[in-house]
């Protein structure tokens, strides 16, 4: 299948925006509001329904947001969990933006794990983790000292946070961190839905030269919210297609262009931020 054209990208995405900032929208007003005909509009309708970005009405779309089940644990509260194929595409495009010689603070989650083997053919990497789960897979691929993070384990039993972890980074100075966020505010503000994960992913981003977030899935409505940092001061962003399209314009207001684009993922880079040392 051919990839759709850069243009093309672009205006799906932009209707996908306007959609969710209106909550519903007539198939006329984005035809003028993009100047192109209603037929084309109701092609990228149709697309965008397919993709989930929202639903078709009569004669126009509605935004579809993102529920919580209030009998799903805190923790569970997670949007559409992506398929394999995607964490791969997204740990791919982590790996692009790693650097031969980085001290790496990789966050934890799947999609990072999933980042490891990529990490494979780079030169003196030296790795600092706080996932269990990135252990051995880290000794299987990286050639490089591989540092786990002192600290407590969190509820899950699987992460090291609290303030041994904090003082364990600021020891190590990465070079780059790249983290898992799960939501960004209309003011440009980064999220996750743990409080002590915050505190942690706060002190990488303030220990960092270089930093990259990736944004796997969509926001749910309803979840607990503690700040990590601004994307403004992000050098690069990795999301999938149905994320770029939630917070395009946030985005575009903080200077982020796209940079790299599969069928599946987008890779947004800062230009006014030195991306590499």
């Amino acid at each position: 299948m051919a990839k759709p054209s850069t243009s093309l990208l672009k205006r799906r995405l932009d209707i996908a925006e306007i959609v969710r900032k209106n909550g519903e929208i007539k198939v006329d007003d984005l035809a003028e509001m993009l100047a192109v005909s209603g037929v084309t509009i109701r092609n990228d309708l149709n697309y965008l329904e397919q993709q989930g970005y929202l639903k078709r009405s009569f004669g126009g779309a509605i935004y579809t947001a993102q529920p919580v089940n209030p009998s799903v644990h805190p923790d569970a509260k997670r949007s559409e969990r992506l398929d394999n194929a995607s964490e791969l595409e997204l740990a791919k495009h982590v790996a692009r933006l790693i650097a031969d010689e980085d001290q790496l603070f990789l966050g934890a989650g799947n999609v990072l794990r999933k980042a490891i083997p990529f990490m494979a053919g780079y030169r003196d990497l030296r790795l600092m983790v706080n996932d269990l789960g990135h252990v051995a897979s880290a000794r299987d691929y990286l050639d490089g000292e591989i540092a786990l993070l002192g600290g407590v384990l969190d509820e899950s039993g699987q992460h090291l946070e609290g303030e041994m972890a904090c003082r364990s980074l600021q020891q190590f100075q990465p070079s780059c961190s790249v983290l898992m966020i799960d939501h960004i505010s209309d003011d440009g503000t980064l999220n996750v839905a743990s409080e002590s994960a915050a505190t942690l992913l706060q002190e990488s981003l303030m220990q960092s030269v270089r930093s990259i977030v990736v944004i796997a899935r969509r926001p749910i409505v309803g979840v607990a919210r503690y700040a990590v940092g601004k994307l403004s001061e992000i050098n690069a962003v990795v999301t999938p297609q149905i994320v770029a399209a939630e917070y395009h314009s946030r985005f575009l207001a903080v200077g982020l262009t796209n940079s790299y684009t599969n069928n599946k993922c987008l890779t947004w880079i800062n230009p006014a931020l030195n991306l590499t040392r």
